[in-house]
């Protein structure tokens, strides 16, 4: 892709980032070959600016709680870890890391090693942030949700040191790195400058007041000190919108569309106030909370479309295309009606 085709890009990328209300619909691909010969063959077909690498290669949801003490282990022949926490007497005698011990060191490290090898553009992305809650559920074994309501203290306590320590490793990789870290863990799209991805997937386990309590503040915490986030969670439905609406210096939100309420609602409720930026993947149309919206898609194409056309103008919408690439017929038919709209108020700045 050539230097010009970037430049215009980024701009405009930047620009919906800055003001998610002027509209538009936008995609990254990260570069994905896809099951299309007729789209390899297009230089601009993908939004995609520049390239973006895994931080230290694969990174999953439990390193964090493996620094904090938790036993390395395995699952389906994944590295994980052990449960750490079977007493809440256990958590005053846990301590806060220092962030290049364990796992997430390693990781620091290899973004370190990383930074030489990179091609001219090339950014590093960040690391999978677990929400504090979401890491403390991690480390408790089976008696976690009873002591929301039986040791509450205990579980602030440790997501209090949980905190303290994310906002040192954030700070730090967002030190390290500098202008080439692409502060978005998930979903796979360009973004650039500092901040953090945050995977808020908790929300939907507990009660709205729960979650208002118990995982909020502390993402609000860390969205003061590292900011701006790139908010994530799984399962979105109406109950937890005030909370959403809550944490502060977001910069997009992200969720399973296949997972949650109708994505109508969603976009109408949230678009325009930060970036939307939904993932797609295969079979996302069947998922449980897609099928519960009324509605029949007989493919992927019809579902994306539905999200394209349920989004509202004054909201901006970037899509990231993950395996759904691999589907050649699909993805051109998503990209021919992407070019086709491009002549629209709504779909300013469409690869052409």
């Amino acid at each position: 892709m050539g230097g010009w085709n970037n430049y215009i890009m980024k701009n405009c990328l930047r620009n919906i980032y800055d003001n998610p209300s002027v509209g538009g619909v936008f995609y990254s691909a990260n570069g994905a070959l896809t099951g299309s010969a007729r789209l390899n063959a297009m230089p601009n077909w993908d939004w995609t600016p520049v390239r973006t690498n895994w931080a230290g290669g694969g990174v999953t949801t439990c390193m964090f709680a493996q620094a904090m003490g938790c036993e390395p282990d395995m699952l389906d022949g994944k590295p994980w870890i052990k449960k750490l926490i079977h007493d809440p007497a256990q958590v005053q005698d846990i301590g806060i890391p220092d962030i290049y011990d364990g796992w997430p060191g390693n990781v620091l490290c290899s973004m370190i090693e990383q930074l030489s090898s990179l091609s001219i553009g090339e950014l590093i992305r960040c690391p999978d942030i677990q929400s504090p809650l979401g890491i403390a559920e991690l480390m408790w074994d089976d008696s976690f949700y009873t002591a929301f309501y039986e040791y509450p203290d205990a579980i602030h306590s440790l997501l209090n040191k949980i905190t303290q320590y994310q906002i040192a490793y954030i700070k730090e990789f967002n030190r390290l790195i500098g202008s080439r870290l692409n502060p978005c863990g998930f979903p796979c799209i360009w973004a650039e400058g500092e901040g953090a991805m945050i995977a808020d997937d908790t929300m939907s386990l507990l009660s709205p007041m729960m979650h208002a309590e118990f995982s909020v503040p502390y993402i609000n915490r860390i969205a003061d000190a590292c900011g701006p986030i790139y908010y994530h969670s799984c399962t979105w439905n109406e109950k937890y919108f005030e909370n959403i609406h809550s944490i502060r210096n977001v910069k997009s939100y992200n969720w399973n569309p296949g997972d949650s309420i109708d994505f109508g609602i969603i976009a109408r409720e949230f678009g325009g106030k930060a970036l939307i930026t939904p993932h797609l993947v295969i079979d996302m149309h069947r998922e449980k909370g897609a099928l519960a919206w009324g509605k029949s898609f007989a493919d992927e194409f019809e579902f994306f479309r539905y999200l394209v056309e349920s989004t509202p103008e004054d909201a901006a919408i970037y899509f990231w295309f993950s395996n759904i690439v691999q589907k050649g017929d699909i993805i051109e038919r998503i990209y021919d009606y992407l070019h086709d709209r491009g002549s629209t108020p709504q779909a300013r700045g469409f690869a052409v």
